[in-house]
C-alpha cells in the first residue's frame, strides 16, 4: 500500500466476534491496511480474545448471555436491535469509512444507505424460502436478501452455499469464497510432537468442538463410545440448550459411558486451541439437515482447527467434504447416522501407532501449507483495497 494515513474500515457484526474465529482472522490481517473499528453485540461473559493493535472493538447493548437474549420478549429484542443500529449510524458519521464490512443480515440492514462500499460476509445462510414475517428476524432476512444485491462484494465460506444463495436472491454475480480456515499465527507448532503423541496414546480422547444440538452429531458421538475400547473418552466443548445437555448426559448414563463423557461447555478459543493438542481424534459429525449442514466442506472451522493441532478427524461421508478434501490422508469419512460406523473409523485411526503419528503430522502439514487463513486471504485483501480506492505498491 502507498504511504500516508491508513483509511478507515468499519466492521459491523450483530454477535460476539470472540466466538467467531474467522472474523478475528480477517480483521487481524486487514488491520495492516486499515484502521479497523468493530461494532458488535455485547455479551454476558468478559471478552476472551486479545484483539491486535489497530483494531478497536466497541461492544453495544445489554450484557446478557445468548440464552437470555433469545428468551427475551419481542419488544426487548426490537429495542436492542434499534439501539445497535443507532450505534452503527453514529460510528458511520464519526469514522467516515472508506469501506464497510457487514457480517450477517442484521449488520447489513444496520448499514443500509451508507455511502461507502459494503462487503457483505455471511458465515451461514438461512433455509431459502418463506420467512416468519411476525418476527424481527424474518423482516431482517427479507431486507437483507434485497440489500445484498447492492453490496459491492458478497463473501461466503463455501462454494455451493454461495451459488445457492446468490441464485435464490437473484444476484448473478459470483460471491468470493473464503474458507473458514484458522489463522496460522494463532496455532504455533508445538516444540515436542513425540511427547504429545505419548500422552495421546496413554489417554486417547475424542474431541467435539462447537455448539450442541440435534443436528450436530453429538448424540451419535456419544452413541459411538460403547463400540470403542473402554479407555477411549469423549470431551465435548460447546454450549447447548440446557434441556438438550441434560438429555445428552442421560443418554451417556443409559449407555453406561457416563464416566467416559466430559462436557466442559463453551471454552474460550485461546484455551481450547492449546488444549486441542491433547486430543487424539477430532469429530465433525453434522447431519445433512438444511443447506448449512449439508454444504460444510470449507465452512466448518473446527475441522481445520483439528488439522492445525495435528489431530486426525472423522467427517460426514458427503460430497461437500469429499469434493473439497479429496484424498487428505488424515480425514476419515463415516455415515454419521450410524454410531458403529463412526466408531469403526475412529478405531481405524487409532489402531496403528506409526500410522497414526504419520497421519497427525500430515494434518499439521496440510494446515501449514494449505488450510490456513493467510493462504486464502489474498483475494479478499485485493478486493477490499480496490473497493476502498487504495493503490498497492507494484500493482
Amino acid at each position: 500500500m502507498s504511504g500516508g494515513e491508513k483509511p478507515r474500515l468499519l466492521v459491523v457484526f450483530y454477535a460476539d466476534p470472540d466466538r467467531y474465529p474467522p472474523t478475528f482472522s480477517a480483521m487481524s490481517l486487514l488491520r495492516d491496511d486499515f484502521h479497523v473499528r468493530l461494532i458488535c453485540r455485547n455479551g454476558a461473559a468478559p471478552p476472551t480474545l486479545r484483539w491486535p493493535d489497530g483494531v478497536r472493538v466497541d461492544r453495544v447493548g445489554p450484557a446478557l448471555s445468548n440464552e437470555e437474549k433469545n428468551a427475551a420478549p419481542a419488544a426487548a429484542k426490537l429495542r436492542e436491535y434499534l439501539g445497535f443500529v443507532a450505534a452503527v449510524r453514529r460510528a458511520l458519521l464519526e469514522e467516515r469509512p472508506r469501506l464497510v464490512y457487514a457480517y450477517e443480515p442484521h449488520a447489513l440492514v444496520a448499514v443500509a444507505g451508507c455511502r461507502a462500499p459494503v462487503v457483505y460476509h455471511r458465515h451461514d445462510i438461512e433455509d431459502l424460502g418463506p420467512v416468519d414475517r411476525r418476527s424481527l428476524q424474518g423482516w431482517v432476512m427479507l431486507a437483507a436478501r434485497r440489500l445484498g444485491r447492492s453490496a459491492a462484494l458478497v463473501v461466503m465460506p463455501q462454494e455451493q452455499r454461495a451459488i445457492a444463495y446468490q441464485r435464490f436472491v437473484g444476484d448473478d454475480r459470483p460471491a468470493l469464497v473464503l474458507p473458514n480456515f484458522p489463522l496460522r499465527s494463532t496455532f504455533p507448532a508445538p516444540a515436542d510432537w513425540d511427547a504429545i503423541f505419548a500422552r495421546r496414546r496413554e489417554r486417547p480422547e475424542l474431541l467435539f468442538r462447537g455448539a450442541l444440538g440435534e443436528d450436530t452429531g453429538i448424540q451419535q458421538a456419544v452413541a459411538a463410545l460403547p463400540h470403542l475400547d473402554a479407555g477411549v473418552s469423549l470431551r465435548v466443548c460447546g454450549e447447548g440448550a440446557p434441556g438438550f445437555v441434560r438429555d445428552l448426559l442421560a443418554q451417556a448414563a443409559a449407555l453406561g459411558v457416563a464416566d467416559r463423557l466430559r462436557h466442559d461447555g463453551w471454552v474460550p478459543y485461546p484455551q481450547l486451541n492449546a488444549e486441542t493438542l491433547e486430543a487424539a481424534v477430532g469429530l465433525v459429525l453434522y447431519r445433512p439437515a438444511g443447506l448449512n449442514w449439508d454444504m460444510l466442506g470449507s465452512a466448518t472451522n473446527k475441522l481445520y482447527e483439528y488439522a492445525a493441532c495435528g489431530v486426525p478427524a472423522v467427517v460426514p461421508d458427503r460430497a461437500s467434504f469429499r469434493d473439497f478434501l479429496g484424498g487428505e490422508p488424515w480425514v476419515r469419512y463415516a455415515d454419521v447416522a450410524d454410531p458403529a460406523a463412526v466408531a469403526r473409523q475412529i478405531q481405524e485411526l487409532l489402531a496403528d501407532r506409526a500410522r497414526y503419528e504419520a497421519l497427525a503430522r500430515a494434518a499439521r502439514r496440510a494446515f501449514e501449507e494449505r488450510f490456513n487463513y493467510e493462504a486464502v486471504f489474498a483475494p479478499l485483501r485485493a478486493r477490499a483495497l480496490a473497493l476502498a480506492g487504495i493503490r498497492v505498491r507494484g500493482a
